[in-house]
């Protein structure tokens, strides 16, 4: 009798064919953060226009990005020793929930009618406190989901989902407003934040574990010895004190008329330079050297403030300032689109590859001190005096630092871009202050893993 033939083995996997155990995630990644950029951006609307209703005051506005950016600064060596025990993937899941639970605080508030600024304040707090806590997880989860030969390309991917939800939320939590009131938008805002959670909850157990932190001691003496470093610091300083002017849009929405659609429109005006800006910098590359690109961006842009001042003064109807500032915002935002990203590539070329995450890290927590402070001052110039001396202050510091930038360093800095072939790893942005949701670190993310 003849013995069953048996199956034959497995063939074994093609050399050079790597698994990838990520891939069927990324997308629903990537939809997740869209719905979450959605809910972020609508959310954000929403409060801009409540506090700034309820106070009348640009200074108090202004407490929104303190309390929400604040925290960071306080929790990061905390932050640094959770994520040497728990791995990124818990921490972020863990986070995402705090996040998600904390969001219904203002929906309660608005159902009970006490929708106040203290109530939103508090609630911009316990979101920076989580966030604070479980910082370095955005971007290490954006990491390990990334191909190992495609990081530029899925860190453009997640940016730029993040800019057009942004723009979209915007536009659509303005008519949300109108319509419906704030509950339903901060209701959907609060549904979101699972949203990142549940993409990455399958893939826990297949994430990365806890490595051991650096420690920021050794980073801010790495900076001290590079120059360069030092001159794009300095420049991303300057660019968070002429952005601080954002602060004063709920206040220039409330001269133009009683609308939420207003400030939706003014704010989608400045965020949709950030949609262009990958093809803006790919097609100046080898045409227009770097420093004077960076120098002709800080210069519109402070031109553009000034001619904000002198709009704010205009004796017309406010039609027409509306429509002049709309047309003022869009060159503003796309010239600091631009600064930002190419300032943002400039820390990839000076940071020393061994340490480049570490630097990164370090270079977004310069935002997070400076534009808090820096939108607390405009704020209240602007109340003690007038829209026109926030929006002077702003302008000005850009248009009088743009003569004394070789000699801190910057436009040396900016021609090391002009030797490379390729043009710079940039990705489309979203100015800061537009959405709660944000948990990812960009630029810690295009560097390749070990």
């Amino acid at each position: 009798m003849d013995e069953p033939e048996l199956p034959p083995p497995p063939s074994p996997p093609m050399a050079g064919v790597v698994l990838d155990d990520f891939a069927r995630h990324r997308p629903w990644f990537i939809r997740a953060t869209i719905l979450s950029g959605l809910g972020g951006s609508m959310a954000w609307l929403a409060t801009s226009y409540v506090v700034y209703a309820n106070s009348g005051s640009v200074a108090i506005s202004a407490l929104v990005t303190v309390v929400s950016s604040v925290p960071s600064l306080f929790l990061g060596g905390a932050a640094t020793s959770l994520s040497g025990k728990y791995s990124a993937a818990k921490l972020y899941v863990v986070g995402g929930i705090a996040l998600g639970i904390v969001g219904f605080v203002p929906v309660f508030f608005s159902l009970a009618g006490d929708l106040a600024t203290r109530n939103l304040l508090l609630w911009y707090l316990l979101i920076g406190i989580i966030t604070g806590l479980t910082a370095p997880a955005g971007a290490m989860v954006t990491r390990f989901l990334a191909p190992a030969d495609a990081v530029p390309e899925f860190n453009a991917s997640i940016t730029k989902a993040k800019s057009i939800s942004s723009v979209i939320g915007l536009l659509l939590g303005g008519a949300i407003y109108a319509a419906l009131g704030p509950t339903w938008i901060y209701l959907f805002s609060a549904l979101t934040f699972f949203a990142p959670v549940l993409a990455i909850l399958p893939v826990t157990g297949k994430a990365p574990q806890a490595v051991a932190q650096g420690k920021f001691r050794e980073i801010l003496q790495l900076r001290k010895s590079q120059p360069g470093l030092r001159a794009v610091f300095a420049a991303c300083m300057i660019s968070c004190v002429g952005g601080s002017f954002t602060v004063t849009l709920p206040a220039v929405a409330a001269e133009i008329g009683s609308g939420a659609w207003i400030l939706s429109i003014l704010q989608t005006a400045y965020v949709i330079g950030g949609l262009v800006v990958v093809v803006a910098v790919k097609r100046f590359h080898r045409r227009v050297k770097w420093g004077q690109m960076q120098r002709l961006c800080v210069m519109v842009a402070g031109l553009g403030l000034v001619g904000m001042a002198f709009v704010t003064k205009m004796n017309a109807s406010p039609g027409r300032v509306f429509m002049i500032v709309v047309l003022l915002l869009l060159p503003v935002g796309l010239a600091f689109a631009i600064d930002i990203s190419v300032l943002a590539a400039l820390v990839q070329v000076h940071s020393p590859e061994e340490s480049r995450g570490s630097i990164l890290t370090a270079y977004h927590m310069v935002p997070m001190l400076v534009f808090p402070v820096a939108q607390e001052i405009v704020g209240l110039l602007s109340d003690q005096f007038s829209l026109a001396a926030g929006f002077w202050v702003c302008g000005g510091v850009l248009l009088i630092v743009l003569p004394i930038g070789k000699r801190m360093g910057i436009g040396a800095a900016i021609d090391v871009l002009d030797d490379s072939d390729a043009p710079p790893e940039v990705t489309a942005v979203v100015p800061r202050s537009v959405t709660v949701h944000d948990r990812h670190i960009d630029a810690t993310v295009d560097e390749q893993p070990a």
